[in-house]
């Protein structure tokens, strides 16, 4: 059986030597792992620690300093497509590829209105073959949304409510933020459990971190949900989004109205990842809104049907309200067959 070294408790003069490498590290210009580094070093020298406790430290310096840098949007694509792989293990994929097409387009016009336009790979759309009311977003722009929630829909303005919600999840960093976040309280833990184990077996521990925190991510997109605070942000933004894309920015409401509250659906859904509908309304209700004019919702329109309307988009005019109406509610009926 593995012995570690007993614990020793610091002399005085070992505790002021560690205060004034603390007080060095806060004024000085060094990143934290070097600071941390440092401390670790004059930690060794005073005999508070050991040389394993010591290398300890400063590994977890060097962790955590990585853990809060910046993820590169190609991670967050690679950190996306993971985490999406383990809804498609839980979740089929629908198979009918008018549909995909047909979702894939609403969501790119509507992800031109959003935050972030522009993302690593680009936003991609899918259909899940369940009967549970449901949509996901996943880090790098990767949206899937159930066929039970799409039974929930009663228009294209709605649809595009429930993709300008997911798509707001990602354009405003909520899954990114989520594994930044247990990426530091993971090495957290890992490190402070550490101070007993074997340095082999810690760093193999640190080196699978990120890969838990993925798996952990994607525990709280498929059963748990984002924070509420995420949750109505997304809400908000997906408002905006609507206006600014030509949808009527009501559907929101009128679409989280139709869903399951807690308690009216087994197994997950809406109800265990997304805060109760009447919260939602409330929250709405109480954020301001400023309308987008016609004018500037004109050019974001998708498809322009006619080649009048066309015509007028180029010069910055607003499409006919009525016919753009007719021509969506004819475009949705026919897709609602394949829903």
């Amino acid at each position: 059986m593995q012995r570690f070294p007993a614990f020793r408790a610091p002399r005085l003069p070992a505790i002021l030597a560690i205060l004034a490498g603390v007080c060095l590290c806060l004024t000085s210009c060094l990143t934290i792992d070097e600071s941390m580094g440092s401390l670790a070093s004059n930690a060794l020298s005073a005999g508070v620690l050991d040389q394993y406790q010591a290398t300890m430290l400063k590994l977890a310096a060097q962790a955590a300093a990585d853990a809060a840098r910046q993820i590169t949007p190609e991670e967050e694509y690679y950190v996306g497509r993971a985490v999406a792989a383990s809804i498609f293990a839980v979740y089929k994929p629908y198979d009918c590829p008018e549909l995909a097409a047909y979702l894939n387009r609403l969501g790119q016009g509507l992800a031109l209105s959003s935050p972030r336009p522009a993302i690593y790979a680009g936003y991609h759309f899918a259909v899940l073959d369940s009967p549970e009311v449901n949509a996901f977003a996943s880090p790098g722009g990767h949206i899937l949304v159930t066929r039970g929630l799409l039974a929930r829909v009663g228009s294209e303005d709605e649809l595009a409510a429930a993709l300008a919600h997911e798509i707001s999840h990602v354009a405003l960093g909520h899954g990114l933020a989520s594994v930044q976040g247990m990426r530091i309280a993971q090495i957290a833990s890992d490190y402070a459990i550490g101070a007993g184990k074997s340095s082999g077996g810690e760093l193999e521990a640190f080196s699978s971190a990120f890969g838990e925190a993925i798996a952990e991510l994607a525990k709280i997109i498929l059963f748990s949900g984002y924070s509420q605070g995420f949750e109505l942000q997304a809400d908000r933004e997906a408002r905006a989004i609507l206006g600014r894309s030509g949808y009527d920015p009501n559907a929101l409401a009128g679409l989280v109205a139709k869903l399951p509250a807690r308690g009216e659906e087994s197994g997950g859904g809406f109800a265990a990842t997304h805060p109760a509908p009447i919260s939602r309304l409330e929250a709405l209700r109480d954020a301001p809104f400023e309308p987008v004019s016609q004018r500037a919702r004109g050019m974001r329109f998708w498809p322009a049907p006619r080649a009048d309307e066309t015509a007028a988009a180029a010069i910055g005019a607003a499409p006919d309200p009525v016919r753009t109406y007719y021509i969506r509610a004819e475009r949705f009926a026919a897709m609602r067959a394949l829903f």
